[in-house]
């Protein structure tokens, strides 16, 4: 049986020989090509917006991600927007004077084709204007089947600069129950605007599970009437849709592509950054352990004994809760707290064999200095199964950064999937039937441990003598 090989790359060509190496360094490329195109989706400044609902109003609620289509056969409705801009391109105002009395008169129209197999999630109406004297204001909905549909009569007072008309308004499920009262003589119990005003005339027109989309072309046409020629108003219309993006959207209306994908760099640095670190420290402290013996072995092994029987965890949710940390703190604690631990143990055992090898004996009798023979001969002759309790430490550091971020004691800023998981469970993704907003990104935590697990033990089948193939 051969020696293990030395050093990372002879490491890296025998676990490419094996088939839990090659399935791992497969997966960990396809994280690396994740965190690459973090900065080209999704800068920073995106980032920055993650936490501020504004910044993602024009997204769909809980929308399921656009290739769940192929699943359910059909074509699933994404979100339309009408600008202000749209409606602009239609604008036509006047200005009538007779005596001392003064009235503009505003419309403006736009049109949108709806040819999707199902009803919205929602919709919402905004509007600008400048009032100074009162302003009427009528909005409605021409169907494709020619139905006219008032959404809102009403008058506004002087000063008024914005008002928002959305489908949860309870005027808005008046008008939609009002509209199928007048065509089918029925009180509906369900008043969904979104499904009503969308759907073909029958009996069932109110019920999601029954009716039939209207598609064609609509149109919603604004009329204003105001006293001052200063007067104005710009209308916004947003139709939602019921899926968005690759990865769909969060009860915030979050874009979860860009929660994934800042994930995945979050998640490899924490781990990464927390294994490294640890193992390399609780690798050298088992080195100068079984090196030097005596007091310093006991005082490490003793040290080493009371840090495995305290409960790190417990410590760190208490150190979470009351300082509300950032992420690179608590990693500063994780390894303020694992200086010393079982890779401790494990290296002292093997270096108590390694030290008493005959190229270290001739090494001492050739007057070399304790930490040259460490530095030099012991720590790269154990460095091999260092690389292997790096990779199989990682996936317990991924896991502990996410539950922590599950139980919203992570970083308050960064998007994590942790984080993502723990928001998720607060909002009842799992009762509601999101599950786009659970699988993927605890499909995320498990691709990245299962591939540290494999190159763990792929590197562990080269080096460990027990485990290598003949």
């Amino acid at each position: 049986m051969s020696a293990p090989p030395v050093g990372a790359k002879a490491i890296l060509k025998e676990v490419l020989r094996t088939k839990s190496g090659i399935i791992a360094i497969a997966i960990l490329a396809f994280l690396v090509c994740v965190v690459v195109i973090v900065p080209l989706y999704a800068p920073y400044d995106v980032v920055k917006k993650w936490n501020d609902p504004r910044a993602w109003l024009d997204n769909p609620r809980c929308a399921a991600p656009e290739w769940v289509e192929l699943m359910v056969g059909k074509k699933l409705p994404r979100t339309i927007k009408i600008s202000m801009e749209d409606f602009r391109a239609t604008k036509y105002s006047t200005v009538l004077s007779h005596g001392n009395l003064t009235i503009k008169l505003i419309r403006m129209m736009a049109y949108f084709d709806y040819d999707y197999d199902d009803f919205p999630s929602e919709f919402g109406i905004m509007a600008n204007m400048t009032c100074l004297k009162g302003m009427k204001v009528d909005i409605k909905l021409i169907r494709p089947d020619g139905d006219e549909i008032l959404l809102l009569s009403k008058v506004f007072s002087s000063g008024e600069s914005s008002f928002m008309l959305s489908s949860g308004d309870s005027e808005v499920k008046l008008i939609a129950s009002n509209y199928v009262a007048e065509v089918t003589g029925i009180s509906p119990s369900l008043r969904l605007p979104q499904v009503i005003l969308f759907a073909e005339k029958s009996e069932d027109m109110w019920n999601p599970s029954k009716a039939k989309v209207l598609k064609g072309r609509y149109k919603i046409v604004l009329e204003a009437t105001s006293f001052t020629p200063e007067d104005d108003i710009d209308l916004e219309v947003i139709i939602y849709g019921k899926v968005f993006g690759v990865f769909g959207t969060d009860s915030l209306r979050r874009d979860l592509l860009v929660g994934l994908l800042w994930g995945a760099p979050v998640a490899l640095a924490f781990a990464l950054t927390a294994a490294t670190a640890v193992t390399l420290i609780q690798t050298f402290l088992g080195i100068v352990s079984g090196y030097f013996g005596g007091k310093v072995d006991e005082i490490i092994q003793r040290f080493t004994d009371l840090m495995m029987i305290i409960p790190v965890l417990p410590i760190l949710i208490l150190i979470s809760f009351l300082y509300r940390i950032g992420i690179w703190l608590l990693l500063v604690i994780i390894v303020g707290f694992s200086i010393v631990g079982s890779t401790t143990k494990v290296v002292r055992s093997m270096v108590l064999q390694i030290k008493e090898e005959q190229y270290i004996l001739a090494a001492v009798s050739y007057g070399a200095s304790s930490w040259r023979i460490i530095f030099r001969h012991i720590f790269p002759r154990v460095l091999p199964y260092t690389f292997s309790l790096i990779a199989l430490a990682v996936p317990s550091y991924i896991f502990l950064e996410a539950a922590l971020s599950f139980l919203g004691l992570g970083d308050p800023v960064l998007p994590t999937w942790g984080k993502i998981l723990g928001e998720a469970h607060a909002e009842g993704a799992a009762y509601y039937g999101y599950w786009w907003w659970i699988l993927i990104p605890a499909g995320f935590i498990a691709l990245t441990a299962i591939a540290f697990a494999l190159l763990g033990y792929a590197i562990d089948k080269i080096v460990n003598p027990r485990l290598r193939e003949i």
